[in-house]
């Protein structure tokens, strides 16, 4: 085994990477040799400051704060790897931040949040112990951070052939940095002129290990010439919905999909400073009142069809003002979509974090604010699994994969609904080039 550390390739000469000036991608070459990257030991590191302006004026003072649950992958927008010889793109993750959104509560435990995540990347479990812990103290001397990218090549259990002539010549690991309206937003929900926060990324770089194959192993290796791998993928989509029967369609060109879950957001929280853009909503009606449309049933579609599941899920929603709880089998099909619900043994999901007894708008009557519920905020989404049986999913190329849904209301708002699809997929590499095989 050895060990590397390799820093940013396209770093500046401070050593700086702020998307607010400019620099919106980091890049990291993990170089052609005669071996193996093992992909879940791959941590990206640095360290992270928050600033107030572009005076860099002290951020304790002001209401600025970041989300609790995501942490520093708030600043990762999409995460790309690509055969550094070719150039050819493996896997794009795109909304990355949105999908860690969804796959960290319903992954891992508030006990991991608030310990080994707190440390790797510096997430927390409520908004107070996010502004105190990270945007506040990062000023001075920087907050350290090392944490792994869950895509799906690089959380597998597989090891990724750096070699040109019997694997990947090189692999390229690129992170674009999300925009600092979408990764900060307002306590109070109210901004002004000199309300304008940036982070910056200082040294980065990442460490792995590289596993040397064996004299005899590397003979036989280089006389193959020639291999595959398999791994999970995560595709991602993006749609709107404003209607009582809002409709989702996508064409997904996947073979074998295991599962499917959906994260929602009002739109105009997007890059805005005013709300939290990664928190993970339900369907909500205009503002200043932020109350939430009730879901009151789901169907899951495939070519036009309802599939798996032959029949519409109806809510438990009977009246959308006094149902406070949320529908067990819907948030269970979303847990199962993610992490499968028969071997899921880590949840922040809590009766504080899924119950619809909150508004969008920041607020001191009434329901309480979004951005202050506990254990890391609000946990809901919609999803499906289609390989519950231990198949190989279901074959989506020639069949457009849909979601439907009846709402209560309708006022002219627009939902934001982000799409994550796991599907299984098949890296070809030789000599030439390399394929995916989807």
């Amino acid at each position: 085994m050895r060990y590397m550390e390799i820093a940013c390739s396209n770093k500046p000469s401070n050593n700086l990477m702020s998307f607010r000036r400019g620099i919106t991608e980091m890049i990291f070459d993990i170089p052609e040799m005669e071996g193996f990257v093992i992909p879940s030991s791959i941590r990206v590191c640095g360290n992270i400051r928050c600033y107030a302006n572009d005076s860099k004026d002290d951020i304790t003072t002001t209401a600025v704060n970041m989300d609790a649950r995501t942490g520093v992958y708030s600043c990762f927008n999409t995460v790309t790897t690509r055969s550094l010889k070719h150039q050819t793109t493996i896997e794009q993750s795109r909304h990355f931040n949105r999908f860690m959104a969804s796959f960290l509560p319903l992954s891992s435990s508030l006990n991991d949040v608030q310990s080994h995540l707190n440390t790797a990347a510096n997430t927390a479990t409520n908004a107070k112990q996010m502004k105190n812990g990270l945007v506040n103290m990062s000023k001075s001397s920087g907050t350290a951070f090392s944490l792994p990218l869950p895509t799906g090549l690089l959380s597998g259990t597989g090891q990724i052939p750096l070699s040109s002539q019997w694997g990947l010549s090189g692999l390229q690991i690129s992170i674009q940095l999300e925009n600092d309206t979408q990764v900060f937003h307002s306590e109070t929900g109210l901004v002004n002129a000199a309300f304008s926060p940036y982070y910056e990324i200082e040294n980065p770089h990442i460490v792995c290990e590289v596993m040397m194959p064996s004299a005899d192993t590397l003979a036989q290796l280089q006389k193959q010439g020639s291999g595959q791998l398999t791994y999970q993928s995560i595709s991602s989509y993006y749609d709107t919905i404003s209607s009582t029967n809002a409709q989702i369609n996508f064409n997904l060109g996947l073979g074998k999909v295991r599962s499917a879950f959906v994260n929602f957001i009002d739109s105009s929280a997007l890059n805005n400073y005013k709300e939290n853009g990664l928190a993970t909503l339900m369907p909500t009606l205009s503002q200043p009142d932020g109350k939430l449309n009730a879901v009151q049933q789901v169907q899951f579609l495939k070519g036009g069809t309802q599939y798996p599941a032959l029949f519409p899920q109806n809510n438990v929603i009977r009246d959308a003002v006094k149902t406070s709880v949320c529908d067990a089998g819907l948030l269970r099909e979303y847990i199962d979509a993610v992490v499968p619900y028969s071997s899921n043994r880590a949840l922040c999901m809590t009766i504080a974090n899924a119950n619809r007894n909150y508004i969008l708008a920041h607020t001191t009557t009434g329901n309480p604010s979004y951005a202050i519920i506990a254990d890391t905020g609000i946990c809901w989404g919609l999803g499906v699994r289609y390989d519950a049986l231990g198949g190989s999913g279901s074959d989506f190329r020639s069949q457009n994969w849909g979601l439907n849904m009846v709402l209560s209301d309708n006022d002219g708002s627009v939902v934001s609904a982000f799409i994550f699809v796991n599907s299984e997929q098949t890296l070809v590499y030789n000599p030439n080039g390399v394929q995916v095989v989807q």
